[in-house]
């Protein structure tokens, strides 16, 4: 202990007399990925001139502060009880399941126009409902371009199912006075519509997709040059934003390779820096003020009511929540969470890397899946 502070000690004073501004501290889970904690550790001492790096895992790095965690529960634990102390400015994790209303938006580079772009959503879900969910994404994306300092980005929906829909959305929005801005398709019938060589030309400033859309885009972006083994370029899978998001939490997967984590913490630091969280809540609040969500509201179909409002379900006490059970189609989730707090079993839903999940505790995890055989697949 005595070691560490005497090694933060001289980089304090080592940065101070160079002139640098503080480094935000950002919490980084060095844990389930497919590589050895060794190569994780090397990769985040590579992104130590622009942060501190704080472990949560079985082993630490030399110098730098280790909360000793051994398992995937425990490690997000202890990041959310960091991130809710302010005791990190960030963190960057894998495995881990934002709540709905929540979803991921990263940068990616062109190579061929040297071009970047925001790629909006790439994990996690924004609506249960894909055009709604593209908007809510589209806000988000926004967002990002701002804390990036990009002035007026201009939008453009990549053309995937209900692409039409959430230009019409979207175009409802800025009728109302939201700042938006389409971009022009670099085909010779341009438009808002994106196409397949937009998205290789970055021609927009911010590509609006479905997540699940976005999640296999930045695969390819990351992971393409090494034939899919292992990502190496990029900054993972970007930043959750959503309503109720409020810590700066940056994902990465089991395949993000060194380079790529080490880019993923930079780009993490960089977001605390620029103020994301706040260029979130100015767009968010600039929407709402133009109705969003009644917009939203008016082109969802009518859903029949299966199940009492959540607010005449009392829910059980709350328990550690560490299994998930998958299988449940999302329409479904929220139902599916009410019958088991219906049964007194704890649950909270989540959207993982491979689709939508309940969270439950694994001691009632053989119980919740009795009551829940008329959801799952």
């Amino acid at each position: 202990m005595a070691e560490h502070s005497i090694a933060q000690a001289l980089r304090g004073m080592a940065d101070a007399l160079v002139g640098e501004s503080e480094r935000p501290k950002i919490a980084f889970t060095a844990l389930g990925s497919e590589l050895p904690v060794e190569v994780l550790l090397e990769a985040a001492k590579q992104a130590t001139e622009q942060l501190i790096p704080v472990i949560i895992g079985p082993v630490g790095l030399p110098g730098y502060p280790h909360l000793p965690a051994d398992d995937l529960s425990s490690v997000h634990r202890i990041m959310e009880q960091q991130l809710a102390l302010g005791e990190v400015a960030g963190a960057v994790t894998l495995h881990y399941n934002f709540p709905l209303g929540v979803a991921t938006v990263a940068q990616v580079y062109s190579v061929a126009t040297g071009r970047q772009m925001v790629l909006a959503s790439t994990t996690g879900s924004s609506d249960v409902r894909r055009p709604a969910a593209m908007v809510r994404n589209a806000i988000a994306g926004l967002a990002l371009a701002d804390a990036l300092g990009i002035a007026d980005p201009c939008l453009g929906i990549l053309n995937v199912d209900d692409a039409t829909a959430v230009q019409r959305l979207l175009t409802r929005l800025s009728e109302a006075g939201f700042s938006l801005r389409f971009a022009s398709s670099g085909r010779a019938d341009g438009g808002a519509l994106m196409r397949g060589n937009d998205l290789i030309r970055a021609t927009p400033d911010v590509m609006v997709c479905d997540t699940l859309t976005g999640n296999l885009l930045i695969k390819l972006f990351s992971a393409g040059q090494s034939g899919g083994t292992v990502e190496t370029l990029g900054s993972g899978y970007g930043i959750g934003l959503g309503p109720e998001q409020k810590a700066t939490i940056g994902i990465i997967s089991r395949v993000s390779g060194p380079a790529t984590i080490a880019n993923a913490l930079r780009f993490c630091a960089l977001m605390t820096q620029r103020q994301l969280m706040t260029c979130w809540r100015r767009r968010w609040q600039q929407a709402c003020a133009c109705g969003i969500e009644d917009i939203l509201r008016q082109d969802a179909p009518p859903v029949a009511t299966k199940v009492e409002p959540s607010s005449e379900v009392a829910p059980p006490p709350k328990v550690v929540l560490d299994d998930e059970i998958h299988g449940i189609d999302i329409l479904q989730l929220d139902e599916a969470r009410l019958c088991l707090w219906r049964a007194g079993i704890y649950a909270e839903t989540g959207m993982g890397c491979t689709g939508p999940v309940l969270m439950v505790n694994h001691q009632r995890r053989a119980d919740a899946l009795t009551h829940l055989q008329s959801y799952l697949n």
